[in-house]
């Protein structure tokens, strides 16, 4: 009797590291997610602040998800915008995040027609506010938001 209790005793102890570990597991995943949309959130609406501090003549905002270097280092840190329901898209970022933080972002490229597709003027004016805007923070990659 006393063998089977000890066998018990373990498969006690085994299941309740199992289910701590489980749960440490699941906080952690969580916690993670909470930190990348964040960084999205933020990034999201510091791109809309830029171009509203320079751009005149923005109704309208569709701001899609951030793209972000990939792990050996290609590709940018940048958020497709599509302004005044415009099809074609301005990318606003930097090379990095550390750049995007301390510089700021900047417009990436756009289509050369942009300006006169979409009503804006480049016009640099800090006083401007997001408060008198429709803005829409998505999810949707570059081609969701050209549809």
């Amino acid at each position: 009797m006393n063998k089977h209790k000890k066998s018990w005793l373990i498969f006690g102890i085994i299941m309740v590291l199992l289910v701590g570990g489980i749960a440490v597991r699941y906080v952690t995943v969580k916690q993670s997610q909470a930190n990348v949309a964040n960084e999205q959130r933020e990034a999201q609406e510091k791109v809309a602040k830029y171009l509203v501090h320079h751009y005149r003549g923005i109704k309208t905002m569709e701001i899609g998800r951030l793209y972000k270097p990939n792990s050996v280092g290609g590709g940018d840190y940048y958020v497709p915008v599509k302004i005044n329901n415009c099809n074609d898209l301005v990318f606003v970022g930097a090379d990095n995040k550390r750049s995007f933080d301390d510089n700021g972002p900047e417009i990436d490229s756009y289509d050369p027609d942009f300006l006169d597709k979409s009503g804006v003027i480049e016009d640099l004016d800090n006083s401007r506010t997001l408060s008198n805007l429709k803005i829409k923070y998505t999810e949707k990659s570059n081609d969701e938001l050209r549809e």
